[in-house]
């Protein structure tokens, strides 16, 4: 089962740190904008926990164990959990006080680059500098400061700011990239039920 996990929720406690960078423009947004998707994962990651207890009792989907280190521990069970009980498929109802229970989960996590690039076009109204008033699709005028490096598309080629003039069609780009984490978790549970003693 695979999760993708762009809030940090997880079931083996793990600490996802989301935010979101603003790449090249800050704003340049207009009707008729061009968006684009694009995913990019990263090398993935395998971990693994082994937890071993004996069952003390169960009681409806609850189910109380004892962890090797003495510790009693309750889980809530959902009736489509399965235990494989001397290679035969359990489900918690046939849990038996004394039965030996070892949980594996596997973890596979993925690091992912989810990235929005999206596309505005306008005419140059006024430029002076580093400041721009273009004229958007929708005939509103805005004003963007410009950093020195950041450089529009006209006519198919990139130019800075300083070579803008008046009634040049332009287009621009704003990048935002956000990491997110997918999770794929696998948990197998086994077991031996008690064996009757000998009279």
């Amino acid at each position: 089962m695979t999760h993708r996990v762009p809030h940090g929720v997880k079931m083996i406690p793990t600490i996802l740190g989301i935010c979101a960078i603003l790449l090249l423009l800050t704003y340049f947004v207009a009707k008729g904008q061009e968006v684009t998707k694009q995913i990019i994962p990263g090398t993935p990651s395998v971990s693994t926990e082994t937890l071993q207890a004996t069952v003390e009792t169960v009681e409806g989907n609850d189910l109380v164990v004892r962890t090797r280190d003495g510790k009693i521990r309750e889980f809530r069970v959902p009736e489509s959990r399965k235990f494989i009980i001397d290679k035969q498929e359990k489900t918690v109802h046939d849990l038996k006080p004394g039965t030996r229970l070892t949980a594996k989960a596997t973890t596979t996590t993925t690091p992912v680059i989810e990235r929005t690039i999206t596309v505005g076009t306008g005419t140059v109204w006024w430029v002076s500098g580093n400041t721009l008033i273009a004229t958007l699709p929708s005939g509103e005028n805005r004003i963007f400061a410009v950093n020195d490096d950041f450089r529009f598309t006209v006519d198919g080629e990139k130019a800075p700011v300083w070579q803008f003039r008046k009634g040049m069609k332009i287009s621009a780009e704003k990048i935002v990239e956000e990491p997110i984490t997918e999770i794929e978790e696998n948990t197998v549970i086994t077991g031996r039920a008690p064996r009757n003693k000998k009279r």
